[in-house]
C-alpha cells in the first residue's frame, strides 16, 4: 500500500508571525487568529514547508485550547499528526491523530473520525503493524457507512477520491468517485454529480481508458441539457472532443468542437477554432483547416486587432509546417514577427502577448530545422531570446522608433546574426551551450565552441533518456524542488525519479563530446523559457557526479547579453563594498485586498554580512540600518554589491517588472527591477558601476520565479553590473553563509568568478551534500 497522501485545503497566500494571546483580548479576534494560522499551516503543509508548518499549526491550537474551541482543537491535532507523518516520525503522528480522534468522537464528527481512522491505518503500515492498519481501516469503512447526512457523505466520499488520484491509486479513486455519483443522485445534488463525473472521466483519462471517460462525459452532458446549463454544456462538448482527440478519432472530435463552436461567444471563439483547425490538421484535411483559419484572419484585420492577427498567423502556419508547405510556414511566421513588433510599438498596449510571440519563434525554428537550416534556426532562437527579455523590461530596441512609451536598450542589444554569434563565443574563450524547448518536437541544442563551430542536436524527452514516462520537460523541472525537499528538512527524492538525472541525461550527455575536456574550461548555458529553473551545477551523472564538479558554469538569457556583460566589464569602477544583511523586513500584500505582512527574518543572514563585510574592512547595513534611503546613494560608488536577503519575485508594487529586493521599510522598503532599471537613464557619476551583484538569500514570492530572477539580474545589467549571482531558491542560511565567504576568499586569489562560484560549491557539497544547500546559485553574465 502506497503511503496516503493528504487532504489539502486551497489558500490564500499569507505571511504571519505568532501573536501570543491574552485575556484582554476579545474571543472573537483570537478565534480570527487561530483559524488564520490554521490556514497557513494547511497552505505551508501543502508547500513542503513542514517546519514552518507546525510552528503555525501549534500556534492554532493554543488558540482553540483558549477559546474552547473543540473543532478547531480537532483539526489542528488532525493537520499536526499530517506534519509528523510526511516527515516519517510515524509514533508522534500517532499520539496527535489520537488526541483529534478523542475530540472528534466527543462530538460526533463523523467525517473526520472517518478520515483520521484511515491515516492511522495508513500509518501504522508503514510501521508494518498490519493488525492494527486492518482494524482502523474497518472501523473507516463501518463508519462511512453510516454516515447519515447524503451530502456530507457525498463530499467525504469526493474528497477521498481526490486523495487517491493525487496518490496514483486510480482503481480506489473511481470507486470512491462512482460512490459519490450514486449518493449524489440519491439526494438529489446535481453540484456533487457533476463534480463526481468530472473526477471519473478525468481518471478514465490517465488511465487511458478513453470510452469510459467518453461514456462518463455523456452522462455530464446529459445533466446539463436537463439543467439548461449552456455553460456546462459547452465544457463537456470541449471534454468530449479532447478525449476522441486523444483515442485519435477525428472526426468525432470535429462534431463535437462545432457543437461547442456554436454555444460559444465572440471573445471565445478564436480558442474553439484553433482547437478545431488543429484537428482538421491532425486529420490531413488541410483546406478544411486553412479556410478556418484564413477566415479568423480575416475578421481580426477587419476588426484591426493585432493580437489574434498573429494568433491567427500562427494557425495558419501550424497547417502549413503539418502539411510540409514549409516555404508558405516561413513567410507566414515572418508575417507573424512584424505583427508582434507592430504590437509591441504600440502606444499604451497593455496586452500579453509572450505566449503567442514565444510561439512564433518556435514554430519558425521548426520550419527552419525540417529544411535542414540548423544555424539559421539559431539566429531565430536567440531572436526569441532577445525580444522575450526587451518586453520582460518595457524596452525597445535602439534600431526602433521612438514613439511609444519604451525605454531604449543599450545600443549593444541586438538582433545577431550568426556572425555575431561565433565572434561572441571567441570573445569570451568559452563553450557556450544554448536551448530551445519546442513542443511538438521536443528540446533543440546548438554548443558553439570557442572556435566559432556550430553543432545542432535534437533530443526527444522519450523514457530512455529520462529513465522514466513524462509528459514533458517541464515536468521534470517542476519535480526538482519537491525532489530536493526545498522547502522540508528532508530530502523527499526516495518517491520520485531524480530530475537531476534525468535532465542529465536530456541536455548534458547528448552533447557530452562536445564539451570541453579542461575542467578549468568554461561552460555558459543559455536556457529558455521553464529551462530558465534548471540548476546546472546540481546537474548528476549516472555515477553520481554533479555537474559542478567537472566544469566552472554561468548562464545568461542570450547571447548576445554576453557582449552586453562585456561592454558594462569595461565601465566598472567603484571603490566600495556595500554589505546589506538581515534588513528589517518590510511589509507584503501578497494579493489584491490583503494585508500587508512582514517578511521572515533572516537571521544567519545577519551573521553572513558581518563577515563578509569583515573579509573587505567595511561595515555590514544591518537591521533598520538597510533602509532604501540608506543604501541607494552607496550603490553607484560601489564596486561589489552583496544583499543578504531576499529576492521578491512578484511585481509587487505593480510597476509592470517582476522583481525586487526585500530591504528595511515600512511601505517602501522594496528596490524594484524597475526602480532599478531606472538607473540605466541616469548622468555619469549616478550609474552602476560595481563589477558584481550578489543577492544571497534566494527568493520569495508566488509568481514566476524564472521571470524575476531574471529581470532583476537584466535590470542590473543593464543598469552597468556586468555579473549577478542569485539563488533560484531560498536557501538554509547557514550554508549559504559558509558558501558566500568562500566566494569571495577564492575571488580575492582568482578574479574570474565562475571559477570561485565553482571552489565555494564545492567546498559546501563536502559538509552539506544535498544539492540544496549549494546547487540553487545562479551566475548570471561576465565571468571576469
Amino acid at each position: 500500500m502506497k503511503p496516503h497522501l493528504f487532504l489539502t485545503i486551497t489558500l490564500t497566500s499569507l505571511l504571519l508571525l505568532p501573536l501570543s494571546a491574552n485575556s484582554n483580548q476579545p474571543i472573537d479576534a483570537q478565534q480570527y487568529r487561530a483559524n488564520l494560522l490554521l490556514n497557513l499551516g494547511n497552505r505551508q503543509l501543502t508547500n513542503g514547508q513542514f517546519k514552518s508548518a507546525l510552528t503555525s499549526l501549534q500556534e492554532s491550537l493554543r488558540l482553540y485550547q483558549i477559546i474552547g474551541d473543540r473543532t478547531g482543537e480537532a483539526t489542528a491535532l488532525f493537520r499536526i499528526a499530517d506534519a509528523y507523518f510526511t516527515l516519517g516520525r510515524y509514533r508522534t503522528a500517532i499520539s496527535f491523530y489520537k488526541q483529534s480522534l478523542q475530540l472528534t468522537q466527543d462530538f460526533a464528527n463523523q467525517s473526520m473520525t472517518v478520515q483520521i481512522f484511515e491515516h492511522l491505518s495508513n500509518t501504522y503500515t508503514n510501521l508494518g503493524d498490519e493488525k492494527l492498519a486492518k482494524k482502523y481501516q474497518e472501523q473507516a469503512t463501518t463508519l462511512k457507512k453510516d454516515i447519515g447526512n447524503p451530502d456530507r457523505e457525498a463530499a467525504f466520499l469526493g474528497n477521498v477520491g481526490l486523495d487517491h488520484d493525487a496518490a496514483t491509486e486510480y482503481k480506489q479513486a473511481i470507486a470512491f468517485y462512482s460512490q459519490q455519483f450514486t449518493t449524489a443522485k440519491g439526494n438529489n445534488n446535481y453540484q456533487l454529480q457533476i463534480d463526481s463525473l468530472q473526477n471519473l472521466a478525468a481518471t478514465y483519462c490517465k488511465l487511458g481508458q478513453y470510452p469510459q471517460a467518453i461514456a462518463t462525459y455523456q452522462q455530464q452532458l446529459r445533466l446539463a441539457q436537463e439543467l439548461s446549463n449552456n455553460s456546462l454544456v459547452s465544457l463537456t462538448f470541449k471534454q468530449i472532443a479532447e478525449t476522441y482527440q486523444k483515442q485519435g478519432d477525428f472526426k468525432a472530435a470535429i462534431a463535437f468542437y462545432q457543437q461547442q463552436l456554436k454555444l460559444t461567444d465572440k471573445s471565445q471563439k478564436f480558442e474553439v477554432i484553433r482547437q478545431l483547425g488543429r484537428v482538421y490538421t491532425f486529420a490531413k484535411d488541410y483546406d478544411k483547416a486553412i479556410a478556418l483559419y484564413q477566415e479568423q484572419l480575416d475578421f481580426a484585420k477587419a476588426n484591426k486587432d493585432n493580437y489574434n492577427q498573429g494568433t491567427a498567423l500562427n494557425n495558419l502556419a501550424f497547417v502549413y509546417l503539418n502539411s510540409n508547405k514549409l516555404d508558405d510556414a516561413e513567410t507566414t511566421l515572418q508575417a507573424s514577427i512584424k505583427n508582434w513588433k507592430s504590437l509591441r510599438l504600440e502606444l499604451g498596449n497593455t496586452i500579453d502577448y509572450a505566449a503567442e510571440q514565444r510561439n512564433t519563434y518556435n514554430l519558425l525554428q521548426q520550419v527552419l530545422i525540417t529544411q535542414n537550416q540548423p544555424e539559421d534556426a539559431l539566429e531565430i532562437s536567440e531572436q526569441s531570446s532577445i525580444m522575450a527579455s526587451l518586453q520582460l523590461l518595457g524596452m525597445r530596441l535602439a534600431s526602433e522608433p521612438k514613439d511609444n512609451n519604451l525605454k531604449i536598450a543599450p545600443k549593444s542589444i541586438v538582433l545577431p546574426t550568426i556572425a555575431d554569434i561565433q565572434k561572441i563565443a571567441k570573445e569570451q574563450k568559452a563553450t557556450l551551450v544554448k536551448y530551445t524547448i519546442i513542443p511538438d518536437d521536443g528540446l533543440y541544442t546548438w554548443v558553439i565552441q570557442p572556435t566559432g563551430k556550430i553543432t545542432f542536436r535534437k533530443i526527444k524527452p522519450i523514457p530512455e533518456n529520462t529513465f522514466d514516462s513524462v509528459n514533458s520537460i517541464s515536468e521534470i523541472v517542476a519535480n526538482i524542488p519537491n525532489y530536493l525537499g526545498v522547502n522540508s528538512q528532508e530530502n523527499q527524492g526516495k518517491k520520485l525519479v531524480n530530475p537531476l538525472l534525468q535532465l542529465h541525461q536530456l541536455l548534458i550527455k547528448p552533447i557530452a563530446d562536445l564539451l570541453p575536456e579542461n575542467p578549468t574550461a568554461q561552460i555558459i548555458f543559455i536556457p529558455q523559457d521553464d529551462l530558465w529553473f534548471v540548476p546546472f551545477p546540481a546537474l548528476v551523472d549516472i555515477s553520481g557526479k554533479y555537474l559542478i564538479e567537472k566544469h566552472p558554469i554561468s548562464t545568461v538569457p542570450a547571447i548576445q547579453i554576453l557582449k552586453l556583460a562585456k561592454e558594462q566589464r569595461g565601465r566598472t569602477g567603484g571603490s566600495k563594498v556595500v554589505v546589506v544583511g538581515n534588513p528589517t523586513m518590510p511589509k507584503i500584500a501578497r494579493a489584491i485586498n490583503q494585508a500587508p505582512q512582514p517578511l521572515p527574518q533572516l537571521i544567519n543572514a545577519e551573521q553572513e554580512a558581518l563577515a563578509i563585510a569583515d573579509l573587505f574592512k567595511t561595515k555590514a547595513l544591518i537591521g533598520s540600518q538597510a533602509t532604501k534611503a540608506a543604501i541607494l546613494p552607496l550603490l553607484p560608488k560601489a564596486k561589489i554589491i552583496h544583499l543578504a536577503t531576499y529576492s521578491v519575485l512578484d511585481d509587487i508594487k505593480r510597476q509592470g517588472i517582476p522583481g525586487g529586493i526585500a530591504l528595511a521599510g515600512e511601505n517602501n522598503g522594496l528596490l524594484t527591477a524597475s526602480e532599478i532599471l531606472n538607473l540605466y537613464n541616469q548622468p555619469k557619476g549616478k550609474r552602476l558601476r560595481a563589477k558584481l551583484a550578489f543577492i544571497s538569500a534566494g527568493e520569495t514570492g508566488q509568481g514566476s520565479m524564472g521571470n524575476g530572477v531574471l529581470s532583476l539580474s537584466l535590470a542590473l545589467m543593464a543598469s552597468g553590473v556586468p555579473s549577478v549571482i542569485v539563488s533560484q531558491w531560498a536557501a538554509t542560511d547557514i550554508p549559504t553563509s559558509m558558501l558566500t565567504t568562500e566566494f569571495y576568499r577564492q575571488l580575492k586569489q582568482n578574479p574570474n568568478k565562475a571559477q570561485a562560484l565553482q571552489k565555494a560549491m564545492l567546498a559546501t557539497m563536502k559538509q552539506y551534500p544535498n544539492a540544496k544547500y549549494w546547487g540553487g546559485f545562479n551566475l548570471i553574465g561576465e565571468v571576469h
